[in-house]
């Protein structure tokens, strides 16, 4: 099973992947902008124990209530983004999660569980391991994760800044 994920067939299969504009839009952008701010965050240490723990707490959420819509045409994934519910719900408690860390979070988390539902659905039915991510931000802009982690993203800004013209202070987690 390794053998068959690291084939060669699987490094051609990879960059062929790796070089459509829907991959380059959803998952390869975003993803140099969020490993860019994870080290940032982490080098700065401005990453608690307490995000991480609520990061972690919300990546099996999402995981269980992603759903898979197949019909004669197309497979989609639909998955609930906890990361992004919790962030929101933060901002209302005054706790500020800086909107660059929200996106990468969020983005880290819907990846992941991306990722890992392509590779279950790849074991299951059986077919290639070396092109199991083949899915994975086929929508390109349209994919949620692109979208998903960038609203939150805003969102969240959008609600630190109303909270601090209010003239009240924010918290840090």
């Amino acid at each position: 099973m390794l053998d068959q994920l690291l084939s060669d067939t699987g490094g051609h299969a990879l960059l062929s992947y790796m070089h459509t504009r829907e991959t380059q839009v959803a998952v390869l952008l975003p993803g140099a902008f969020s490993l860019a701010a994870l080290v940032y965050y982490t080098h700065a240490r401005r990453i608690s124990l307490r995000l991480m723990g609520l990061w972690w707490l919300a990546l099996p959420i999402s995981y269980l209530c992603a759903t898979w819509v197949i019909t004669p045409e197309t497979e989609s994934l639909y998955i609930y983004s906890a990361f992004s519910v919790a962030c929101l719900c933060l901002s209302f408690k005054r706790i500020c999660v800086p909107p660059v860390l929200t996106f990468a979070l969020t983005f880290v988390s819907l990846l992941s569980v991306d990722l890992l539902h392509a590779l279950t659905r790849a074991l299951m039915m059986g077919t290639p391991l070396e092109t199991f991510y083949w899915g994975v931000g086929g929508a390109g802009i349209k994919d949620s994760l692109f979208i998903v982690p960038a609203l939150t993203a805003v969102m969240v800004a959008y609600a630190q800044t109303r909270i601090r013209l209010r003239g009240e202070a924010l918290l840090e987690l």
